[in-house]
């Protein structure tokens, strides 16, 4: 909107600019209508979306659309054209003599279940209060309706306006809400009609009239990412009369996550009224450094377009690139802007020197990193032949590393020891650990330090920077530790037998989400009088598409075995039995299980198994925990996994593209690389060129638009 004191312009270098300045700080009341606040904070796997229209146009005296007009933005979605002094008439698709104006929009969300978890209608205008006096309740409505339903009438829940002159001769621009989170739940994606919003018409010229809408959708899809998505209104003039203008408001809680942020990591989303397409000059920076894009401007980024990441949304009606007074944008944020890990407020900065524009709505949805912690657990035995004998001290050792993109929170190390063994007091220590204090001897006792021994049998160790006597810490991506404790082998049973002594660790920890993750690692010492019962080769764990979890596992050889009960828990603490194999008794020969099971109705995010394996005598022992991921947003299984020469991946691609798949050492040495042509949709892949790699445990990553992906693989 052109405001007519510029027909008086100064000289270029003396022009006010005009900043508004969104920071840590309070807001100057007479630059701001309503201070901005959050309307959504989550981090939810989903995201946020705005959708929106034009109900006004410029018409010709023929009473034609003036669609050259409408549709005159260049490259850079600026124009020639703009609202002022030109015939604005009311935008009306349905036919309907219901509403004075309507348009229509698509709601478009991803593939799979959508929940939707907030929607609200905004719309605004010009409207002179001789034409409507929005201060009377019966002009602070709208209906909407979804496909050719019929319509639905709502009030403002509030109203957000700047008023010029006085009396009947009195001008609002102004801004309404109204929740509609029910009605957007009950009828989903697809087209949305609004409208009978109350706005002046005509021409004029100390400022063109105009009039749009805009839903905001906060979304929750099992089938996306974790995201942090944050939603934040208010009402804001930018340009008040002429005057010089610095207005501040606080943005918190913004919750960047950790992680290094791609470019499509971050996406932000804006609503703004009265932006125009032919005036320039105007600004938007982010932490300091001027925004654009294809269709936003360096130096007009309000231009009248509704667009997606660059590109002009089509699915409305009617379809015009120039709205004539309403923006909403939607755009990638990742980089180039300073917005960094662990950030919980953003710095915008808006300037103008000729239009006028009242920012409204924002939105956040900044894609949360995953951590990827591995753990890994040895046993020393002190006669240093590998074998366990009565009284004979062994140290165990617990290292573990964090491999993923994201911090993994609230870390702890608990390890349960089986029967065989007894601690020995006092050998808790920390050899190094991000964050604490490396070679050092902590208490057994529980609320001092880092470390207990509970119940006689459990250890803990709380790791990671910020870790203390009750929480655990933050291993940061590449962070490591390494702890250590002993323990004492009990004595032969009455026939001098000793029982093997198959010990498994666990590190728990929660992502930037919190969403729970765990690994195990197993250390196994035969004892002296013998080789173990079951010498377990593999043990894996795969989700198939039709609800069904396939278990494989083989052993080596068996002794006395009778047979195997499969567990399963969603804690990955408590345990119940989900069927029984049958063992092979004694045998030499490699042997090869499958169980499936059903997890049809399981609301658990995670399933956790492990085998325990039954002797002929009673006896009994168990295998390391596995787990699967049941609702995922990228599909990863590995098989065989131990391998010996090959794996088989399927992994669910977004694109047609070529990406690289590289595998690495646990120290990050990078030992295979190939490109592979990957198609959208799932995808099968099978490396036959790892037969050559040392016998360890080793990461395979593939690099995809939404960041790395890893799995931890182990070649026998």
């Amino acid at each position: 909107m052109k405001i007519n004191y510029t027909k008086n312009r100064l000289k270029k270098w003396a022009r006010p600019i005009i900043l508004v300045l969104f920071a840590v700080s309070c807001f100057t009341a007479q630059a701001q209508f309503r201070s901005y606040a959050k309307v959504y904070s989550d981090n939810i796997k989903g995201g946020a979306t705005i959708f929106g229209n034009t109900l006004t146009h410029i018409v010709n005296s023929n009473g034609s659309v003036d669609t050259a007009k409408m549709n005159n933005n260049r490259a850079n979605g600026n124009s020639t054209f703009g609202n002022d002094n030109s015939n604005i008439r009311y935008v009306d698709v349905d036919g309907s003599a219901l509403t004075r104006n309507s348009s229509t929009a698509d709601l478009e969300l991803p593939a799979g279940t959508n929940v939707i978890k907030l929607a609200r209608l905004y719309w605004g205008a010009r409207v002179k209060k001789s034409d409507f006096d929005i201060t009377l309740d019966t002009f602070q409505r709208i209906k909407i309706r979804f496909g050719t339903s019929t319509y639905t009438e709502y009030g403002a829940a509030h109203l957000d306006k700047n008023t010029t002159g006085t009396g009947n001769s009195a001008v609002y621009q102004y801004q309404a809400y109204t929740d509609i989170t029910p009605f957007i739940q009950a009828n989903g994606t697809g087209t949305y009609t609004v409208g009978n919003v109350a706005a002046s018409v005509g021409s004029t010229g100390s400022g063109g009239n105009y009039a749009g809408w805009s839903i905001v959708v906060v979304y929750e899809n099992m089938d996306v990412p974790y995201n942090s998505v944050r939603v934040y209104d208010g009402f804001q003039q930018v340009y008040a009369g002429g005057s010089a203008l610095i207005s501040s408001v606080t943005l918190t809680g913004l919750n960047v996550p950790s992680g290094a942020l791609n470019f499509r990591d971050a996406k932000m989303g804006a609503m703004v009224w009265e932006g125009d397409a032919n005036l320039k000059m105007d600004y938007l920076k982010i932490n300091g450094t001027n925004f654009q894009n294809g269709l936003n401007a360096i130096d007009n980024p309000w231009n009248g377009t509704i667009t997606d990441t660059g590109t002009h949304v089509t699915t409305k009606n009617p379809n015009y690139t120039n709205q004539m007074g309403i923006d909403i944008d939607q755009f990638y944020v990742g980089e180039g802007y300073g917005i960094q890990p662990g950030d919980s407020a953003v710095h915008l900065e808006f300037g103008t020197e000729a239009d006028q524009y009242f920012p409204g709505l924002f939105t956040f949805v900044i894609k949360t990193k995953d951590p990827t912690v591995v753990i890994d657990k040895f046993v020393q035995d002190q006669n240093f032949n590998n074998v366990a004998e009565a009284g004979e001290v062994l140290t165990y050792k617990l290292k573990g590393k964090n491999i993923g993109i994201g911090n993994a929170n609230y870390c702890i190390v608990i390890d349960t020891l089986p029967y065989g063994i007894t601690y020995v007091p006092g050998t808790l220590r920390i050899i190094s650990c991000a964050g604490l204090t490396s070679d050092t001897y902590l208490t057994d006792d529980a609320g001092d330090d880092q470390a207990d021994f509970n119940d006689g049998k459990v250890i803990v160790f709380r790791v990671g920077t910020g870790a203390d006597a009750y929480q655990g810490g933050i291993l940061a991506p590449n962070e490591e530790f390494e702890v250590e404790f002993k323990v004492t082998v009990n004595p032969a049973d009455i026939n001098g037998n000793l029982p093997p002594i198959i010990n498994v660790a666990r590190i728990d920890g929660v992502s930037d989400a919190f969403e729970k993750f765990t690994d195990d690692g197993t250390a196994i010492i035969e004892p002296l009088s013998g080789p173990l019962p079951v010498t377990l080769k593999s043990f894996t764990a795969v989700l198939l598409r039709n609800n069904m979890i396939k278990l494989d596992w083989a052993t080596l050889q068996e002794i006395n075995c009778d047979r195997y009960e499969i567990e399963r828990s969603f804690d990955g603490r408590n345990f119940t039995k989900a069927g029984t194999v049958a063992g092979h008794g004694f045998t030499s020969l490699d042997m090869y299980y499958t169980f499936n099971d059903d997890v049809t109705g399981v609301a658990a995010n995670i399933v956790y198994y492990r085998l325990r394996q039954l002797d002929i005598d009673g006896k009994s022992s168990f295998s390391k925990v596995v787990s699967v991921r049941l609702k995922k947003s990228t599909g990863f299984t590995v098989s065989p996994n131990p391998f010996n020469s090959y794996v088989n991946i399927n992994i669910d691609w977004k694109d047609n593209e070529t990406t690289s798949v590289k595998v690495f050492t646990m120290s990050g040495t990078e030992v295979f690389s190939k490109n592979i042509k990957m198609n959208k949709g799932t995808n099968y892949v099978q490396l036959n060129e790892l037969s050559t790699l040392t016998p360890g445990n080793y990461i395979i990553q593939f690099n995809s638009s939404e960041g790395k992906i890893f799995k931890q693989v182990s070649k026998l």
